[in-house]
């Protein structure tokens, strides 16, 4: 890696323009617009304080180095990131006199990662995207969009890369094995890294590694953001806190995993959340009672760690509600309407269009009879959307539906909710809504004061009153 000052930069062009820069750790980026081929780049290099460290790099990287491999030597087994660069940073450590700005791209650069660890720990980038060794990153940034950048790894580099990630998921990437799907995070980061390596790739290789903010996006967040209305997230929690299922169906890169963890925030703290996920992609803000079981990625579905053995094993576990994350295999679907049909309320991501597309997909590729999923009411699938306007990813709720209790799903409009919660009623059309009433879940005499309770995190300073919402 060449440490100039403009670590990934080859130098602006005269119609070039900045158009945007920030500071993190011990990095300054900037956003480059560059008019003639209508395309924004993503530069990054070390910040003034590194700038001024790095000429005793090597010096720096030497000690880190020796002080890492005692470590590892007294540890006598493999050591995580995390462990590393909590041992890197513990006080009696200090003596070596690497400066602390500097401790982070320092052990960056011994473990080879040291141009991909600048992308790891910037909260402002979504997605990195490497297509082949040959051609340079480019990612999404959650401000600018999709940039490009001159940012290229060797081959050393990449390898470098994926065997940290193998070796923190006890995984082994090969021919007969060519995919990986894992999370790698730390105390600087949280990710999840798919690998594909020939022959499953026609070329060298493919790595996407998706981000997951430390600060997570909160449903008052996403209604400013206009992904959600704010009636839907009132009403969505209104309904995941009186424990109603809710499937999040939407393409990939929509949000899906965004809206999950905000809505799950709304479950009562009081009630027991267990979680099955392949990859760690939830966040554990949420107060209460949670417990997470974390299943290896294994695309055989085996007996060992498969989704639907697990489910059958939590539902001995006295669980009050259930995450179970990504649904994509027949097994998933299986474990998924297993929990249905037991009475345990889920929350749950699917890749698909709307529910239509999931019910033709457990009918005619899965041959799972529709009656299981028909029977699990009450039940609401929200539908979600991404376009591209422009160089940006727009990823917005598009649609909510419910399912009957006849096995109909039907759309629920803004205009029905905003009527219940104008005068809220028994003769309201919406059946989710009809059904807790009928059950003394939702009280009608104290109904405006749940309102207000429900809202008081939607809108931070300002809480809807029955009027205002309708």
């Amino acid at each position: 890696m060449n440490h100039s000052h403009s670590t990934y930069s080859k130098g602006n062009l005269e119609n070039e323009r900045i158009i945007g820069s920030y500071f993190y750790s011990c990095y300054i980026t900037k956003i480059i617009e560059i008019p003639e081929k209508k395309k924004v780049r993503y530069e990054v290099q070390y910040n003034s304080q590194t700038f001024s460290h790095l000429k005793d790099f090597y010096l720096y990287e030497n000690k880190v180095r020796s002080i890492l491999e005692k470590y590892v030597l007294q540890k006598g087994d493999f050591c995580t990131f995390d462990q590393l660069y909590n041992h890197l940073t513990k006080n009696k450590y200090q003596q070596i006199d690497v400066p602390s700005e500097i401790r982070i791209p320092v052990l960056f650069r011994v473990l080879n990662l040291e141009k991909i660890g600048s992308l790891l720990i910037d909260d402002q980038i979504d997605e990195i995207y490497l297509d082949s060794c040959k051609k340079n990153i480019y990612l999404d940034h959650s401000r600018y969009g999709r940039c490009i950048t001159d940012i290229s790894l060797t081959q050393n580099e990449v390898e470098a890369f994926i065997q940290r990630v193998a070796l923190e998921n006890d995984f082994s990437l090969n021919r007969a094995n060519p995919t990986m799907k894992s999370d790698f995070f730390s105390s600087l980061f949280h990710t999840r890294v798919t690998v594909d390596i020939p022959p499953l790739i026609i070329d060298d290789i493919h790595i996407d590694i998706r981000k997951f903010h430390y600060k997570k996006l909160k449903l008052s967040d996403l209604i400013n953001l206009q992904s959600i209305t704010s009636i839907q997230a009132i009403f969505l929690s209104l309904l995941i806190r009186n424990q109603i299922s809710m499937s999040i169906i939407g393409p990939p890169n929509s949000g899906k995993t965004t809206l999950q963890n905000a809505i799950i925030d709304y479950i009562p703290s009081y009630l027991r959340l267990l979680s099955v996920e392949d990859v760690l992609e939830s966040t554990e803000s949420r107060k209460g009672n949670r417990v997470r079981f974390r299943l290896g990625y294994d695309p055989k579905e085996s007996m060992l760690f498969s989704k639907s053995l697990e489910v059958q094993k939590i539902l001995h576990r006295s669980p009050d509600f259930i995450n179970l994350g990504e649904l994509s295999t027949k097994g998933h679907f299986n474990a998924y309407l297993n929990v249905l049909s037991v009475g345990i309320p889920s929350i749950q991501t699917i890749h698909g269009r709307n529910p239509k597309s999931l019910f033709s997909r457990l009918k005619d590729i899965y041959n799972i009879p529709l009656e299981l999923l028909k029977a699990s009411f009450p039940h609401i699938f929200l539908e979600l959307d991404v376009r591209w306007i422009g160089k940006m990813k727009n990823r917005s709720v598009i649609g909510l539906y419910e399912l009957t209790d006849k096995g109909e799903v039907v759309p629920l409009y803004d205009s029905e909710i905003k009527s219940f919660f104008s005068k809220p009623c028994i003769e309201t059309n919406i059946f989710t809504l009809k059904y807790l009433i009928k059950r003394n879940q939702i009280n009608l005499d104290t109904f405006s004061e749940d309102l207000k309770e429900i809202t008081l995190d939607l809108c931070a300073n300002h809480i809807f009153t029955v009027e205002e919402v309708s």
